[in-house]
């Protein structure tokens, strides 16, 4: 059972927090206490009442009006007693009792008496919600005539259970009038670039110019949360493909995915130590950005996705993968008066950065220093760069990845890997631990485009899954492995344009890769569309679902477990991040994917011995049964807008 500490203000009582409805019935009550006794009143005592007393009504009327639209009285007790939990790592080398006096003393910070702390033994829950039996088609590669083979024999069926999505967006009104009022340095940086905030929220129309979507997130088992990021941003026309900034909001959920709000982690520091990280917040991003040049800039982070890496002093580390406008020195010349003249070239690149961990200043995207800036702390961050120094104009939907087979060398990731394209397929090997520029991992050839199977979420390694849960069909699969091999699994998208519905269609598209001996890569599976049951949106309200652009995007696979049922046998459970019309995110939860692919097909080819090569068969096939399901679609959808129109709903959904 959870040990759960309340800290009572005693000889520790170094700061208090007040509340609006307690201090106010404090102050009269002590008026009439006195008065009734008799008792001559102390001066010094008078002016505390009298000072505590204007400073509630002081932060009421500054909230209300800083945050631009009225507070009723379920706002205001929700602002005034907005108490913290601290979680502690379930590792932590303190006992409970002295982790009061640990948070107090050692890492100076304050509590309430109301504030909650403790040490997390909260473990992953199977997710409670109810499945639907969906078939999903995988077209394999690991087949010796695969090339001249038709699509129908490369392709198998398999069953998964899948539960509808959940949505997990947030109240851009309570985010974006916080984000406001608490007027942080990093807010004053980037709000040139938003100067109606406070207007949008006084007359409610943020929903009209602000967006949240790309949620991704990962279970942080010591702490027992799910750590979520996504991006939100702002459009000054309202048009979601027309962005000016976007910023990186992080939430915590528990093992039930409610949202923990105003929590403290206490995390490693990197040098043995610990400090505090709350949530939720907007990162401070170190990001190029200027407001008199905004046209098809689209500041700030772009399609953040988080993932688990194992840093040196052995402990998972949370960093995210993002792509980011920045600028580059291209040219500088003097002339005899001494005065230079600066070229620039604008790239939109691929950026890495540590949540946990900060810098200073941001001349990693800011050639020339900027005084303003230099001395404020960001998230940590490196551009990661293709080999020989190589930036191309625009670099987006990296798939993120790591080695097992090499962390359990090490002890630690020492790299990331990224399948850089799927067709000819490239996977590129970045260095964690330094700003050398990335490697070529592998090369199929020297083709170079990105194709229409683009990244998504990361890739799982299901090796290191498999060693999470001990269990006798496990134990069977791990050891018909061949030996030296890597298996990963993850959601990719196919990028469809005008297929039979709207200008644009994206869906999921599941693929493994695998990997034998040193470097011998290949995509061993790939899905073509699965729709997962997910209900789709439109893209603008107004409009029908073909209309515009039809999308639902994988964003990241939130976590991964093993389990067994009732019968003993093995089961697994994937919760997966969407989002859709590009202004949603939610989650899906996904049963039996990994039983379906290796523990109930008896003749998987994942676990045979074979030196087939790679080549592109698979993906051709996914592609081409993607566009036949658009065209279908497209026609059922026309077919039913017209029957309807004939039956006099006018729907135009």
């Amino acid at each position: 059972m959870l040990a759960w500490l309340r800290y009572r203000i005693k000889s520790y009582n170094t700061t208090s927090t007040t509340t609006a409805s307690a201090s106010s019935l404090l102050s009269s009550a002590m008026f009439r206490k006195w008065y009734k006794q008799g008792t001559k009143l102390n001066f010094t005592l008078l002016i505390l009442c009298l000072l505590l007393t204007f400073s509630v009504f002081f932060n009421y009327f500054y909230l209300a009006d800083n945050y631009g639209f009225d507070i009723n009285t379920e706002d205001q007790e929700k602002i005034f007693n907005d108490r913290k939990v601290v979680i502690f790592p379930n590792n932590f080398e303190i006992t409970d009792k002295n982790l009061v006096e640990y948070y107090l003393k050692t890492l100076e910070e304050p509590l309430h008496p109301q504030d909650t702390i403790y040490r997390n033994r909260f473990t992953y829950k199977v997710p409670d919600v109810t499945y639907k039996s969906q078939s999903i088609n995988l077209f394999s590669g690991l087949s010796q005539n695969s090339q001249s083979s038709q699509c129908e024999e490369l392709s198998s069926v398999y069953n998964i259970d899948v539960s509808g999505p959940q949505n997990k967006n947030c109240d851009l009104y309570k985010v974006l009038g916080k984000f406001l009022n608490d007027n942080s340095e990093y807010f004053q940086e980037v709000s040139p670039l938003f100067p109606n905030l406070k207007e949008l929220l006084t007359k409610k129309q943020i929903e009209k110019h602000w967006y949240q979507l790309i949620g991704s997130s990962v279970w942080l088992e010591q702490y027992g949360v799910h750590l979520m990021t996504s991006r939100i941003f702002y459009s000054s026309t309202g048009d979601k493909v027309k962005p000016v900034v976007s910023l990186t909001y992080v939430q915590a959920f528990d093992h039930d995915w409610r949202e923990i709000e105003n929590v403290e982690l206490i995390v490693p520091d990197g040098e043995g130590k610990y400090k505090p990280k709350t949530y939720p917040t907007f990162l401070p991003m170190s990001v190029y950005h200027n407001e008199k040049q905004q046209q098809g800039r689209f500041y700030g982070v772009e399609d953040p996705r988080i993932t688990l890496v194992r840093n040196k002093l052995g402990y998972d580390e949370p960093i995210i993968v993002y792509n980011s406008h920045h600028r580059k020195i291209t040219n500088a010349k003097s002339d005899n008066d001494g005065e230079s003249n600066i070229h620039f070239k604008a790239y939109r690149s691929i950026f890495m950065a540590w949540l946990w961990q900060n810098q200073k200043g941001k001349t990693n995207v800011e050639e020339i220093v900027n005084g303003k800036v230099k001395n404020r702390v960001y998230v940590k961050s490196k551009e990661l760069i293709k080999p020989n120094n190589k930036r191309e104009d625009k670099e987006k939907n990296w798939a993120p990845f790591i080695n097992y087979q090499q962390r359990m060398k090490q002890g630690f990731d020492s790299h990331i890997y990224f399948i850089y394209q799927f067709q000819d397929l490239k996977i590129l090997k970045c260095s964690i631990l330094d700003d050398e520029d990335c490697v070529w991992e592998y090369q199929f050839n020297d083709k170079n485009g990105a194709g229409r199977l683009r990244g998504g979420t990361e890739l799982v390694n299901i090796n290191r899954l498999l060693t999470t849960f001990d269990h006798p069909e496990v134990n069977r699969v791990k050891n018909l492995m061949p030996e030296n091999r890597e298996i990963w699994i993850g959601v990719a998208r196919a990028a469809l344009e005008k297929c039979g519905c709207g200008d644009k269609m994206y869906r999921p598209n599941i693929v493994v890769l695998i990997k034998d001996g040193d470097n011998e890569y290949r995509l061993s599976h790939v899905s073509p569309f699965v729709e997962l049951g997910i209900p789709i949106l439109p893209w603008w309200s107004d409009k029908g679902i073909c209309d515009g652009k039809n999308l639902i995007i994988p964003n990241g696979i939130s976590s991964w477990h093993l389990n067994k049922n009732e019968d003993n046998s093995i089961q697994d459970y994937l919760t997966l991040s969407i989002s859709r019309a590009d202004a949603t995110v939610d989650l899906i939860h996904i049963k039996g994917l990994l039983k379906s692919l290796l523990f109930e097909d008896p003749n998987s080819k994942l676990l045979e011995v074979n030196d087939y090569g790679f080549n592109n068969k698979n993906i051709e096939c996914a592609v081409k049964s993607s566009e036949v399901f658009c065209k279908k679609y497209g026609e059922e959808h026309k077919k039913n807008k017209e029957e309807n129109k004939a039956k006099g709903k006018g729907s135009s959904n």
